[in-house]
């Protein structure tokens, strides 16, 4: 890294990621102890998980995002490997360190601690998509009907496998995540805006469908949707009629978050809340530092992204700009979705909250993101707005 590129670091993101290291190790330490783990258990682990990941993010930086329109497939091999190895476990065969936890193989375990291939699919998935795309242009510089759906099909066969792996885990979560990077990326990547108009229109009536197959016919749901998953939706159309089963997270997470009042001082810990180290923890979040608290977390999530927009539109290189839209559509999603989940706006997913919840894998992940987005700002030589 030369002294030009150093001066186009992004501060400002690097600053929000050190306030919401803070606000995670606060948010842990109030978190109710279980069992023989005490109060700075998991701030001990995420402190660690936040060097490991950081001294990542340093080398993704150095090492320069370019290098990996050649190498794509190598990391997206891995990771559907990795992916595979799970579905095969899942159906009885012996694959070494694959485990179930929580009703989904989604796991390896290491001496080290647990390790989720689905957090780096994302990742992984973001940068073929982009090169895909990238190259797809060079290829077809003059674009019709034709190329906008050749394109479509080849997103659609990068994209497929990894999200039909995931999904039959199961895990809806990370599923949906993926979903939202392949739709952010299609939307920023020329095609005509008569065929995005129509899949999101069969978006929306496949909505629909399952909203009517659910009261109508409900075997089409069993179909779609696992014992655990359709618990799920039922606990959060109606929580506190399920609160003693399914809802009783949800009406915890609510409780949580009105014990924090307008602005609190601590989280209530007479309040059990199962995950809140990890899923819920902006319910421990808004149990801690109350409505204030909450809405300044929100807005430094909407700083981060506006910043990522600012680097996507601040470069000349396609390539860079479309990894920047997949790593804006996981962000927004993930946060969209976990925040939605702790207060009935969203159903309940096993899916974490950015930079905040406690988690190796989905902290290395969102470290190696910021690390990307932060090399193709350091590497533009044109930047389209000045700071």
């Amino acid at each position: 890294m030369n002294r030009e590129s150093l001066n186009k670091i992004d501060v400002t993101m690097l600053f929000i990621i050190a306030l919401f290291a803070c606000i995670s190790c606060i948010a842990l330490y109030n978190v109710p102890p279980t069992g023989s783990a005490g109060r700075f258990h998991y701030v001990q682990l995420q402190l660690i998980w936040y060097l490991i990941s950081g001294a990542v993010m340093v080398g993704v930086m150095a090492l320069g995002y370019d290098r990996l329109k050649q190498m794509h497939w190598i990391f997206y091999s891995i990771g559907f490997v990795l992916l595979a190895g799970l579905l095969l476990a899942k159906k009885g065969f012996p694959v070494p360190m694959a485990i179930q936890l929580n009703g989904a193989w989604s796991w390896y375990r290491f001496p080290g601690g647990n390790l989720q291939p689905s957090e780096f699919m994302k990742l992984f998935l973001i940068v073929s998509l982009a090169a895909v795309v990238d190259k797809h242009h060079e290829l077809y510089p003059i674009k019709g009907m034709h190329e906008d759906l050749l394109l479509l099909g080849k997103i659609a066969l990068v994209s497929l496998p990894p999200l039909m792996l995931v999904f039959a885990q199961p895990d809806l979560g990370s599923a949906l995540v993926i979903f939202s990077i392949i739709f952010a990326i299609i939307v920023v990547s020329g095609i005509n805006w008569k065929l995005i108009t129509g899949m999101v229109t069969a978006m929306i009536a496949g909505l629909v469908f399952l909203v009517v197959s659910w009261f109508k016919f409900p075997f089409i749901i069993n179909i779609v949707l696992q014992a655990h998953q359709r618990d799920r939706f039922i606990a959060w159309a109606s929580p506190y009629q399920y609160q003693n089963q399914e809802g009783y997270q949800l009406v915890q997470s609510l409780n949580a978050i009105g014990s924090g009042q307008f602005f609190n001082h601590s989280f209530n810990s007479s309040i059990s809340l199962p995950e809140s180290y990890a899923d819920f923890i902006f319910s421990v979040i808004g149990g801690t530092f109350g409505f204030v608290g909450s809405v300044i977390v929100i807005l430094l999530f909407f700083l981060l992204i506006s910043r990522i927009v600012r680097t996507a539109t601040g470069t000349h290189d396609a390539f860079g700009t479309y990894i920047c839209t997949g790593v804006i559509g996981m962000i927004m999603f993930q946060v969209f979705e976990n925040i939605g989940m702790t207060i009935q706006v969203m159903p309940i997913t096993g899916i974490t909250l950015p930079f905040l919840s406690y988690g190796g894998s989905s902290l290395l992940s969102m470290m190696t993101s910021i690390g990307l987005v932060q090399s193709i700002r350091m590497q533009s030589q044109n930047m389209m707005f000045g700071d």
